[in-house]
């Protein structure tokens, strides 16, 4: 634990550099909101993080679209995210932040000639580099984010960041509709990730592999970002055993990245073709096209869990127990498919069995009629 002084002295920086930014950056001008929407020609969307949080800004992205075909909507990603929009026709421009100085202040400059509208930050939390990236680039543009707590006076809008508070990354980010007067609750938020015909073609090309002689079609991730929040290999293959015993035509499909497809080949062995392996050396985008095939979708990962439920598929989400976190994270205005570890740093704890008791419940929840054979067309 730090020392007291440590803790005073951290304090004391921090207002210390509040004051500063106060003094370098002045405030917000709240006067500036709302908007009317005839008088805004562009916005800049800043979203340099990971891939989720780049899923959960795509639906707000798309909506402002679709209600304002006029706007010219451009985001800053990240090399990591880029791929999520770089083929998508509603953004104008994809200009990515590398974190190396060399490269990001000429693009920096550049973005400030193009004298946006509105430059919308929708990290949620105190973020520095999402303030000095509005700040350097603004150029007089309003400046908005979705929810900040020591920082959000600098922007002439924002919302409060709230510790406690159980609001999803999605809703946050459709927070960019107050500034145009409309009520976020009002606008339809399942509009999904962009994706191109090539990589719709790939994940048909497999989908079309498996046949239609089938009552579910379910996923199974086994894959995701650390090793706290994968589980262990003997959970997988009691849940996919417990599919099978409950609905022999059922299709299960392993989802899983290069680094994990031993694993996959391990499940998928001995179980009478009833599990399948997606294809090796699918991207992203790719693997979502095959998602899209799913009944049901069982994920560890939060970035697939999103996709999935911007594309309306039920899921089961494994959580670690940091509530605030998962309230961010969580399925999508979904009423089962939860299950959360009681440690807040891992999933080990989490049993196949309440895996098994939440594909059940989603099953029941979502096709109450049961199952539905599907007769193959071939």
């Amino acid at each position: 634990m730090p020392s007291v002084m440590v803790k005073r002295t951290e304090l004391w920086f921090k207002r210390l550099l509040h004051r500063l930014f106060h003094l370098v950056l002045g405030s917000g001008d709240s006067a500036r909101i709302p908007v009317r929407a005839e008088d805004v020609r562009s916005i800049l969307i800043l979203r340099p993080d990971k891939l989720g949080d780049m899923i959960t800004t795509i639906p707000a992205a798309h909506a402002l679209k679709k209600m304002f075909p006029h706007l010219r909507i451009e985001i800053i990603a990240s090399p990591l995210n880029r791929q999520l929009v770089a083929h998508d026709p509603c953004f104008s421009g994809v200009h990515v932040y590398r974190k190396n100085i060399l490269v990001d202040l000429p693009m920096i400059f550049r973005l400030r000639k193009r004298r946006f509208d509105i430059i919308f930050d929708p990290i949620c939390h105190d973020s520095v580099t999402g303030l000095l990236l509005t700040r350097l680039i603004s150029n007089g543009a309003i400046r908005a984010a979705a929810r900040k707590l020591e920082l959000m006076s600098f922007y002439d809008y924002c919302e409060p960041f709230q510790p406690d508070g159980e609001e999803h990354n999605i809703d946050n980010n459709l927070l960019v509709f107050n500034l145009f007067g409309v009520d976020p609750k009002t606008v339809d938020p399942f509009m999904p990730v962009f994706l191109p015909e090539a990589c719709q073609a790939r994940g048909l090309e497999f989908v079309r592999t498996l046949g239609e002689d089938r009552t579910y079609r379910i996923g199974v991730n086994i894959s995701a970002g650390s090793p706290t929040r994968s589980l262990a290999m003997s959970k997988y293959a009691t849940l996919l055993d417990a599919i099978a015993d409950e609905h022999p035509k059922a299709q299960c499909v392993i989802v899983c990245t290069s680094g994990d497809r031993e694993r996959g080949r391990q499940l998928i062995a001995n179980r009478d073709g009833k599990v399948h392996l997606v294809p090796e050396g699918l991207s992203l985008l790719e693997a979502a096209a095959v998602i899209k095939s799913f009944d049901l979708f069982v994920s560890p990962d939060t970035s697939l869990i999103h996709m999935a439920r911007l594309m309306k598929i039920p899921v089961v989400g494994l959580y670690c127990g940091h509530l605030r976190n998962y309230h961010f994270w969580k399925p999508y205005r979904q009423e089962h498919g939860s299950i959360v570890s009681t440690h807040p740093g891992h999933l080990h704890d989490i049993e196949a069995s309440q895996i098994i008791d939440e594909v059940r419940k989603i099953l029941k929840s979502v096709y109450p009629k049961g199952p539905q054979v599907i007769a193959s067309s071939q």
